[in-house]
């Protein structure tokens, strides 16, 4: 594959390969911001964070809410692996704010419980950014 032809983005969840395509860049949600990625990107392996995961091909694009999870970028593609692969309009708001909620809620008394809570509170707060 070249680079001239766009950059491969395959998205792979515990259960199934949920996303398998070509496009001509993408922007993911990183732990600590937004990665974007055009062709012949230098490579790369890093944490994702919680939140959109948009692919542009010919001035039309394409999200997803992406749950976390670790990126390797090769110069000619990009791998991501997540806990879950979402459409906008598959995300229920009210639901959302519930988690948002609970989590605020939590008293955590450990530092694992501390780092559950953010987890949480992180990924709420995306999925309401993101509800449709």
């Amino acid at each position: 594959m070249s680079s001239e032809s766009g950059v491969h983005c395959v998205v792979v969840t515990p259960e199934k390969t949920e996303l398998d395509s070509r496009c001509d860049s993408l922007i993911l949600p990183m732990y600590d911001g937004e990665l974007g990625v055009l062709p012949g990107r230098a490579p790369m392996v890093g944490r994702l964070g919680f939140g959109l995961l948009k692919l542009k091909t010919s001035g039309k694009e394409e999200t997803w809410y992406v749950d976390g999870g670790f990126v390797q970028v090769t110069r000619e593609s990009v791998y991501v692996l997540t806990d879950r692969l979402l459409r906008p309009n598959q995300i229920d708001r009210a639901s959302a704010e519930a988690d948002l909620q609970k989590a605020l809620e939590v008293k955590p008394l450990s530092a694992e419980a501390y780092a559950a809570r953010e987890r949480s509170l992180a990924a709420a707060r995306a999925k309401i950014r993101v509800a449709k």
